[in-house]
Parts: C-alpha cells; structure tokens; sequence
C-alpha cells in the first residue's frame, strides 16, 4: 500500500513539475501585439471655394469646419461634405479618405462633373454662389 501511495505521488509531483515547466517556457516566447485599428470619425466641413470648378472643390484647403452653415438655394455647387479630418492637415477633409466603396475625392468629382451637382455618400448639400 505504501509504494501505491509514493507512485501516485511520485506521478503526481512529476505532473505539477512538467506543467510548470510548460507554463514557465510559454512566458518565455514573444506574443504578438494586437492593432487595433480605429475609424475615422465623419465630420462636417463647409465648402468655401467660389466656383464648382474640380480642382477647387478637390482642395482640402477649400473646406473648413461646418459648424452650423446654412445651404439653400439653386443648387450650383457643394455647400457641406461630411468626411474625416487629414491628419496631416488638421483643420481640413481627408480627400483620399475611403467612403464606401469610394473616396471622398471621387464622390466629391462625381458630384459637381455633373451639369447640375448631386448629393452622394460624401456631399450632403447644396447651395447657390
């Protein structure tokens, strides 16, 4: 009965030392860091160009916070898009930002190449010069 005893101890202790040994070299090998990778936040940004010509309305420096911008009348040209800050140029769109299946650059052109401008993904509204 005694040497039953000291196998399963024996058995027992061999069992805690190999997991701690497994355990004690997990620690050991590197982990791989997790990235996270957050969304930008959609802001609104008021369109302050003076024409409805592409290279205008496809100038980040051409837009500036909304706030609260009232749009009305003919619809001629852009009056607010909604899209990411540039983090290399705060204060102003991200025009290569992706939007949908799109970017705002291209919704932006999409919008005013047409005769009259259209609302989309990425300009929200309209309003006369």
């Amino acid at each position: 009965m005694l040497t039953k005893r000291n196998s399963w101890l024996r058995a027992g202790a061999l069992a805690v030392l190999g997991l701690g040994l497994a355990y004690g070299t997990q620690s050991f090998t590197e982990k791989e860091e997790v990235k996270v990778e957050r969304k930008a936040d959609f802001v609104e940004w008021k369109y302050e160009g003076t024409s409805n010509n592409l290279s205008q309305a496809l100038d980040a420096d051409n837009y500036s916070p909304a706030g609260s911008t009232s749009c009305g009348g003919t619809p001629q040209t852009i009056c607010r898009i909604s899209a990411p800050e540039d983090l290399s140029n705060p204060g102003h769109p991200d025009m290569s930002a992706a939007v949908g299946s799109s970017t705002v650059g291209a919704d932006i052109q999409n919008s005013v190449s047409n005769p009259t401008p259209t609302i989309n993904n990425t300009v929200k509204s309209l309003r006369s010069f």
